[in-house]
């Protein structure tokens, strides 16, 4: 694998891929004993080593189970660890200001490989490349996904500039009203499974038969939102085939995004279902303006009866929307693309930042063996189950865990396992829960389709004329979408684009994804 090949070159490693989990109420479990772990579990034969590490998670202060967890990660690797977090409305600031004057902790929290602090971090020297770190770090090799790496090469060469905090990559499915269905004797499949025409024709019923009995016709079939830079794009891209950057059917370049192939309808077919369903009242048409939070309150409410979003959200959503209405139901839905295909595009590269150590740091080996010990099994134990005496007990050989749903502030944010679905489901949740929910995290996980271009941005995309450009784009999108402009003028943008930068863009992706492709 390319991890592997990538240290090597520096000086030897492995990679593969693996996941995730969350936790919190009370009730039995089987207790798994935690393997022998290889790595840093063995570290008390070396000298004890002092760390600092700096991140953002959601309190400045380590809550008891977090306390607990640090506790036994230094005892494992003989280190002594100090957290610096910065309130997290400020954490960007703090980091610049840490970076500017040179006091920095032993490793550092990013949001991002394309982070602009840290690219010049880097270029300075600050953030070191750990290749010769990783040598013996199997369980970041193990449980990080090859993708990631890729993302955090961010010199052009095999050096790979900090530790993935990993998330699973996933591509989720549709949160349906199963109440709104019931009321029209709607049946989903036993496999929560449905054809892109079943999930229109549903969608059109839920705007169209007044789902909720009220008389009124106040209801969507689909709640949707704007993209956190207030663009809008068409939706159902999976069910439509829209994956991102793939081999080409044919044509100048071997890799092709839809969105910017001249010689394709893919993406303006797609802008034109979303503009017959805005027209049609079929998705709210106040989706432009919304986020994702206004988005979820309103099928809450009662307003849209489909939205997508994560499986594992399932038992505070049902809570939420039971609040404002107690027959509100909910139905965990997949839907097939056009050729009947079980696929989603998986986003992002697998990170959900990552840790990067700096040039203070006094020992990055040590610091690169503490966040493999946590990714062992006896570290992992502890980050998803907790710590015995206080996240649970153990009754006749069974964990029973604890029925105050705890503050894992840091527990559950230092590290993930690749494709390790099973961090989001409480480890306490009854069997009856868990078979409701597991299926369709896994479903998500496994229907992944990744896009080439890892999150890859063209030098020439960075300029100032090609972003003042791009809001053409936007601009072009949306007035197809609300019903101001035909789906045609998306190519006459598309063109001028062509003309302007995008041979040169086009030419850069696919040179850089080439490059990417052939490390395999």
């Amino acid at each position: 694998m390319k991890l592997k090949k990538a240290i090597a070159c520096v000086g030897a490693a492995v990679l593969l891929v693996a996941v995730t989990a969350c936790g919190d109420k009370g009730g039995p479990a089987e207790i798994d004993d935690p393997k022998p772990t290889s790595g840093a579990a063995g570290e008390t034969a070396k000298p004890k080593v002092n760390m600092t590490i700096m991140g953002e998670f959601a309190s400045s202060n380590l809550s008891e189970t977090d306390k607990l967890l640090v506790q036994s990660i230094e005892e494992a690797t003989n280190t002594a660890i100090k957290f610096d977090i910065p309130p997290s409305t400020g954490y960007t600031e703090r980091l610049q200001l840490s970076l500017t004057t040179g006091d920095l902790a032993d490793v550092v929290w990013f949001p991002s490989p394309d982070d602009a602090s840290f690219l010049k971090a880097v270029k300075d020297g600050v953030i070191i490349p750990i290749n010769e770190y990783l040598n013996e770090a199997d369980n970041i090799q193990n449980y990080s996904y090859d993708i990631s790496w890729d993302a955090l090469r961010v010199n052009g060469d095999d050096k790979v500039y900090g530790i993935p905090r990993t998330t699973v990559i996933r591509s989720d499915g549709y949160w349906f009203r199963k109440d709104w269905l019931d009321k029209l004797n709607i049946q989903i499949p036993d496999n929560n499974e449905i054809t892109f025409d079943q999930m229109l024709d549903i969608m059109t019923k839920f705007s169209k038969e007044d789902p909720d009995g009220n008389g009124k016709h106040d209801t969507y079939g689909y709640g949707w939102a704007a993209q956190p830079d207030k663009s809008i794009r068409p939706v159902f891209q999976n069910e439509q085939g829209l994956y991102g950057w793939q081999e080409s059917d044919g044509g100048e370049y071997k890799y092709m995004n839809p969105q910017y192939d001249l010689n394709s309808d893919k993406y303006t077919k797609a802008l034109e279902l979303t503009a017959k369903l805005f027209k049609e009242g079929v998705i709210d048409p106040d989706g432009p303006t919304l986020d994702g939070s206004k988005v979820l309150e309103q099928f809450q409410s009662g307003k849209t009866g489909v939205i997508d979003g994560f499986a594992g959200h399932y038992e505070t959503f049902l809570n939420a929307g039971k609040q404002i209405n107690p027959e509100f139901e909910l139905a965990y839905v997949f839907v097939k693309n056009e050729q009947g295909e079980m696929k989603g595009l998986g986003q992002g590269t697998g990170l959900w930042g990552f840790w990067a150590v700096t040039s203070s740091a006094s020992d990055p080996q040590r610091v690169v063996d503490v966040f493999d010990y946590m990714l062992s099994d006896e570290g992992w134990d502890s980050i998803y189950t907790g710590i015995e005496g206080h996240d649970y007990k153990v009754e006749n050989n069974q964990r029973v865990y604890s029925a105050t749903p705890l503050e894992t502030f840091v527990r559950k944010n230092m590290v993930r396992r690749a494709n390790d679905f099973m961090f989001f489901i409480n480890p306490a949740m009854s069997e009856e829960l868990k078979q409701k929910l597991v299926p369709n995290i896994e479903k998500a996980v496994k229907r992944i389709v990744m896009s080439k271009d890892r999150n890859y941005t063209p030098a020439i995309a960075k300029t100032p004329p090609y972003l003042d450009f791009n809001k053409k784009f936007s601009e072009v999108t949306t007035k197809i979408i609300i019903g101001d402009a035909q789906s045609s003028e998306y190519k006459e943008v598309l063109q001028d684009w062509n003309t302007k930068f995008g041979q040169t863009y086009l030419k850069e992706m696919n040179d850089y994804i080439d490059q990417m492709e052939n490390k395999k």
